[in-house]
């Protein structure tokens, strides 16, 4: 009886040895590189080849760009000389850094500030050729079914229904519900977009010259909020319904969220409360030189907590940079 366990034991530990070489066989080391307007964020896993859901994480950040501000004090939408060596100058540290973890695929997209740039394909041949880094430009259909995939992701992982994403031109509502399904409403204005009509249409200054958005008046604000309220109205019933349940939580997700007026309201918490925001705005609003994107983004999101009743939110970690990792279609 006991060689019986004790031969057992060790197919047991031969099972078990195969099993575990089988799954690390299986393990794919990825390295998702996404450009966004001011910054470039990777994030490097292994993750299942056959499921593509990450196994686990071994390095993510960002990098100071600026590609946005460039092209933005450029007359005819060129990235300007600097900006394409210091480009590369960042995909070279990229790519030490995917040497470093040893990772087999790599996968870099550009999505609006590379579309509108004339010399985008300038640069990304300079960071082909001198990195090996390929940078694929999404167009704005793919861009739209990677955000919704990613806010998808961070439903499952959070356990809320409602993804409330905010990008620089566009934001998206999106519910994942066993008895609603995948629905995604989508608006046509983003961090950056809201700060433009705030800065054109509230406070009648020029878009393209640069100036500060505040101090903004208190007739201003409460126009800001108006018009957020606005866009907060046009949200579609079935997600209006689904807030309204008991105990349902939006989730906030994207740098809007996890980066800017949230780091100074959050303060390494996991939740957004109305009450605070609203102080945040009122006390910035009369202030000078703080950071226009925040507090315009800071507006357009009261004023939705505003109309849709919300009065704290959850905020995910979850980002796109990490749902490139588990997006099917760029790594098969």
């Amino acid at each position: 009886m006991q060689t019986f366990n004790k031969a057992s034991i060790r197919i047991s530990a031969v099972a078990a040895l195969l099993f575990s070489c089988q799954s690390l066989a299986m393990l794919e080391r990825r390295m998702a590189i996404e450009i966004n307007a001011n910054s470039i964020h990777f994030a490097i896993a292994d993750v299942n080849n056959k499921t593509d859901k990450v196994y686990r994480h071994l390095d993510y950040g960002s990098l100071e760009a600026g590609f946005y501000d460039d092209l933005s004090a450029s007359d005819n939408r060129f990235f300007s000389s600097f900006m394409l060596k210091k480009a590369q100058r960042l995909f070279q540290k990229l790519r030490t850094r995917q040497e470093h973890f040893k990772a087999v695929q790599v996968r870099a997209i550009a999505t609006d500030i590379f579309r509108e740039a004339h010399n985008a394909e300038e640069l990304v041949q300079k960071i082909r050729r001198t990195t090996g880094i390929d940078i694929r430009i999404l167009s704005p259909e793919e861009e739209d079914r990677m955000d919704f995939f990613s806010a998808l992701t961070a439903t499952d992982n959070s356990e809320t229904p409602v993804v409330w994403d905010i990008g620089k031109e566009s934001f998206q509502l999106i519910i994942s519900d066993p008895e609603a399904g995948p629905f995604a409403h989508k608006g046509d204005f983003g961090s950056v977009s809201f700060m433009e009509y705030l800065k054109e249409v509230v406070q009648n200054k020029p878009t393209h010259l640069p100036g500060p958005l505040s101090p903004i008046s208190t007739e201003e604000l409460e126009a800001g909020i108006t018009f957020a309220r606005y866009l907060a109205r046009r949200t579609p019933v079935i997600i209006r319904n689904e807030l309204k349940k008991d105990q349902v939580k939006i989730t906030g997700i994207g740098p809007v969220f996890q980066e800017g007026f949230a780091e100074d309201i959050t303060i390494h918490q996991m939740s957004l409360d109305k009450g605070k925001l609203e102080r945040y705005i009122l006390d910035q609003a009369s202030s000078s030189g703080i950071n226009e994107t925040s507090l315009s983004s800071a507006i357009l999101v009261f004023g939705f907590m505003e109309e849709l009743d919300i009065t704290q939110m959850f905020i995910s970690d979850h980002n796109s940079t990490v749902g490139m990792l588990e997006f099917p279609i760029l790594w098969h």
